[in-house]
């Protein structure tokens, strides 16, 4: 049970990501105004604009993840057995990933966010979730001293799904980032007619050709999962997973269609990024599942032939 703490703290990322999200899509990121740490010149500022409760739930919970990472980095590192080294890496990375975050979002704040900024901050919340699900998972293995020559074939038809669904997660990253940069540029708003809000570029040629390498990559993310659920029906392993793949990549395009009719509303783009963050999610357990294994083999104090990861 020693990654429950990292499960929770997974949890608590993706609310933090959730309502950052959330900021994004009502405008809510200067309700504050840019005297990070504070809110509009105080600790406790006024509740009653609907977007300083949503800007500074935002800053609350994402201070409160600050903490939370450090003690999971805490408990893992004390908790991680000899030669385990996807502890050794996960854990410290949770840790400078958040610090990056930190520093960016602070950045965002106090450049009173600039548009396309904000990808960044995208960028580095959604690579903090993964690095904290691989760590979960890999905290999840069950050590042996040992394997069965049953666990050993187990482990082998995992690997199988291992490269393909690299793929899928590094696709699906690539098309949440570029999704994003589409949005938080303003390219979004020139392909879709949109009069408003700051713009980094008035291309109208850079926007659509924005707009067109992400169909591709979204082209290149069902591909991706359709070879994960194909490996995991031929080795019968991670099926389910594989299956709620597919599911939420399929929802995940119905409602980026919508998003398009709807020219980006708040609560079609804020669906549409939940669900690719769930999938996300998804995606970088099937990973850590296939990279990791079911076990660990607990490596003797004098050996140091054992590559487990």
């Amino acid at each position: 049970m020693r990654h429950r703490v990292s499960f929770i703290t997974t949890i608590f990322t993706f609310i933090v990501l959730f309502l950052g999200n959330l900021v994004v899509a009502t405008e809510a990121g200067d309700a504050c105004g840019s005297d990070w740490p504070y809110c509009n010149g105080s600790l406790i500022p006024d509740f009653t604009d609907p977007l300083v409760v949503i800007e500074y739930s935002h800053r609350l919970f994402t201070g409160g993840l600050g903490f939370l990472i450090l003690i999971n980095f805490f408990v893992a590192w004390r908790k991680k057995r000899p030669g385990e080294k996807s502890v050794k890496v996960l854990a410290p990375l949770s840790v400078l990933l958040l610090f990056t975050q930190a520093f960016t979002g602070g950045l965002n704040v106090l450049l009173n966010t600039p548009p396309g900024f904000t990808t960044l901050d995208v960028s580095i919340s959604l690579a903090l979730l993964v690095s904290l699900v691989l760590l979960t998972v890999a905290l999840k293995r069950k050590p042996v001293e040992k394997m069965e020559e049953a666990d050993i074939d187990q482990q082998k038809k995992l690997k199988r799904l291992y490269i393909p669904s690299l793929f899928a997660i590094s696709f699906l990253y690539f098309q949440i980032v570029l999704g994003a940069f589409f949005k938080h540029s303003g390219a979004s708003e020139i392909v879709m007619g949109i009069q408003r809000s700051e713009r980094l570029f008035h291309s109208i040629p850079l926007s659509q050709f924005l707009y067109f390498i992400h169909g591709i990559v979204s082209l290149g993310v069902a591909v991706a999962v359709a070879w994960v659920f194909f490996h995991a029906l031929q080795k019968k392993v991670l099926v389910r997973s594989s299956l709620i793949l597919v599911i939420l990549v399929v929802f995940e395009t119905i409602v980026g269609f919508m998003t398009v009719v709807t020219k980006i509303a708040v609560y079609s783009s804020s669906i549409h990024m939940i669900i690719a963050t769930i999938t996300l999610t998804v995606g970088a357990y099937i990973v850590g599942k296939a990279g990791f294994g079911e076990y660990f083999v607990i490596k003797e104090k004098n050996d140091h032939s054992d590559s487990s990861c």
